[in-house]
This record gives C-alpha cells, structure tokens and sequence, in this order.
C-alpha cells in the first residue's frame, strides 16, 4: 500500500504503509486543516485519539535518528518507560479523564474501553473502596480546578473538557461543589474559594 500523506509523514521515511490518524472529538466544519497536517486519512467521533498503523513498522529504522543522542535518549526515556503498577480504579480514572469531554463518558463506555461488562467493573472498583461515580466526581472536580485556575482558558471550554452540554450546566455544578462560581473561584485565585461541597 501507499505511504501515508500529509506533511509530517514524510519524516517517516517511504517504508511506512497506510496509516489513520483518529480523533474522539466530532469532525469540524473544515477539515482542510487536519487533512494538510495528517493526510487523507483523518477520521472523527471514533472512541479514542491516536495513530494507527501496522505494529511491523516500530522495528522500520528511523532515517533522521543522531547517533549522538542515542545515550541521552535513552537515559530519558528508560525511568519513563518503566512500569507502573496501576489499580482498576487508576485505569478507570484515565478513561475518565480522557472520555470526558467527548461527552460519552458512561459506565457501559468504561465497560467497553476495558472490554468487560458493566457489572465487572462495578466489583472492581468496589475493592478498593470506589464506585464510578465517586471516581467521576473526584476527577472532574481536579480538572475544574486545574483548568478553571488556567485563565488561557475560556469556561465554555472548561465545560466542553469536563463534559458538560452547557456553561450553564457546568456553572450550576462547580457552585453545587465550590461554594461559588469559576469565573469568582477564578477571579479570587482558585483556592481559597474551596469551601462548600466534596
């Protein structure tokens, strides 16, 4: 097959087959942007962000690689690399956080990512203490702070990333759990607003 398009591919070399680039969030208006920087081959509304190609081609060498950094490298990377050990919780947790502002973020959505039934991952994390709700409601509230106290960041924004259908709604939600509303929290320097809900 052919090589893949677009012009950051090209650093790929010719060895590399036909790939997809695939984004979880809807297509926009004008795709042109996306199709010039990732080629032909974008797809939207699909259940994750992420390249795909063939596992074969990790082991192509890659032609722009400096021996001279080969060292340096590595000594990044291996601490990174390492393994960790993750909880079902944890998992679930980074499902979370990365379904949420595809507005699909459901427990039958969790299910299916770890390829189990709902049913199983309710036992799962009710052996460590947690429910789905309590992980949803713990990791929207630090990201609504996180990204609340980041003024680069409008609030409608906010709550599209933290899965709202409105700024209203989300509004209504943070003043439930902070005692007061984001642009107040952000107007007051985040923290010290923290005083009503958990």
């Amino acid at each position: 097959m052919g090589g893949c398009n677009g012009v950051w591919w090209g650093s790929l070399g010719p060895g590399w087959r036909r790939c997809w680039v695939c984004f979880a969030h809807r297509a926009p208006r004008d795709t042109a942007g996306h199709r010039r920087m990732f080629g032909p081959l974008v797809e939207f509304d699909r259940d994750f962000n992420g390249i795909v190609f063939y596992a074969a081609d990790l082991d192509a060498p890659n032609s722009m690689a400096d021996a001279q950094l080969r060292s340096y490298t590595r000594q990044y990377f291996e601490p990174i690399a390492a393994p960790r050990e993750s909880s079902e919780a944890d998992r679930v947790r980074d499902l979370i956080e990365a379904l949420l502002p595809t507005g699909r973020c459901s427990i039958e959505q969790i299910a299916r990512s770890l390829g189990v039934d709902r049913r199983t991952v309710h036992r799962h994390l009710a052996r460590s203490g947690e429910t789905f709700s309590s992980l949803l409601h713990s990791t929207r509230r630090a990201l609504a702070e996180q990204f609340v106290a980041n003024p680069s960041r409008s609030l409608t924004e906010v709550s599209t990333l933290l899965g709202f259908s409105s700024l209203s709604a989300f509004s209504r939600w943070f003043h439930e759990h902070f005692g007061t509303g984001p642009r107040e929290w952000r107007k007051s320097g985040g923290g010290s607003a923290t005083r009503g809900g958990s």
